[in-house]
């Protein structure tokens, strides 16, 4: 077996003690597990890291593999981990998702600190790692113990050190569906509600908002939304709640993001653009999501 370990930064590599961030290398010596090749990534804390940084994270973990690694674990800050994962599991693709397992993990406890959990999620990261080798998992996220797939987990406390849940959901997913990889960023997402309502951008080419309740958005925004799904940009409707159950018809014009938080409703757009510009393509794709889960 060979495995890869990508250190990207993050509370998981500070040592507060001694004023520096470790490296990759540096941190399995800690949780006392050995890799056949280590990368380091440019570190940053995770609330710090753009669209690009993302995707450059998830391109090195396909390419880990390609290169020939059947393990990859990748460190990473809990802010955004969960998107990082997510995405990383849109592009995989079904040939590197059979050819190798791909763990994401981080920690609540700077390095430094006396009872660091950062080793611990390391080793218990490695250890799911080997197991899942040829299972054909996808991406899971291994912390605190627990298995979480990509797809479900949603860090949910930013003070304990079991920080991630899946709301009851099996530590696996389906895969998505096919995709070329090619991301289209010309997507945004709005928050709105009664005490917030931005305008919506010009120019874009797919639109998420985060709603309220089983989706709803502010009726102010339905002409604009049409106008959209007129003009062939797809709008996905995602809701700060959990909504796990409601999923586009064929008689909605909007799509659903159901069990997709905001965020990860975006990249998915995303992906779905940079494989089809055509709106019906799209609808499609995004019904093949959901049948997916």
């Amino acid at each position: 077996m060979k495995t890869a370990l990508i250190a990207t930064g993050g509370t998981v590599a500070w040592d507060d003690e001694n004023g520096r961030t470790l490296t990759g290398a540096d941190l399995a010596a800690r949780a006392q597990v050995s890799f056949d090749e280590v990368i380091d990534l440019e570190a940053k804390p995770s609330w710090d890291l753009s669209l690009t940084d993302l995707e450059a994270i998830a391109r090195r973990a396909c390419s880990a593999i390609d290169e020939g690694a059947d393990g990859v674990v990748v460190l990473h800050g809990t802010d955004t981990l969960e998107e990082s994962a997510w995405l990383t599991e849109l592009i995989l693709g079904a040939e590197r998702r059979d050819a190798a397992a791909v763990l994401f993990t981080g920690a609540m406890r700077f390095a430094g600190h006396p009872g660091a959990d950062g080793p611990g999620n390391l080793a218990q990261a490695v250890d799911a790692c080997r197991k899942s080798v040829g299972r054909g998992l996808g991406v899971q996220i291994a912390f605190a113990g627990r298995l979480h797939a990509a797809r479900w987990a949603v860090k949910t406390d930013a003070g304990a050190l079991d920080a991630f849940d899946s709301n009851g959901r099996p530590p696996t997913a389906s895969p998505p569906p096919p995709s070329t990889g090619v991301l289209d960023s010309a997507v945004a997402l709005l928050k709105v509600g009664s005490v917030y309502a931005p305008p919506i951008p010009e120019g874009v080419h797919g639109l998420v908002l985060e709603g309220t309740g089983a989706s709803h958005v502010p009726s102010s925004y339905h002409a604009a939304l049409n106008e959209l799904l007129s003009s062939g940009v797809p709008v996905a409707l995602a809701s700060r709640a959990r909504d796990v159950d409601r999923a586009s018809d064929t008689h909605d014009p909007f799509l659903r993001a159901g069990d997709l938080t905001a965020e990860k409703a975006a990249l998915a757009l995303m992906v779905a653009l940079g494989e089809e510009q055509d709106l019906p393509a799209v609808r499609e794709w995004w019904r093949r999501l959901h049948a997916s889960r």
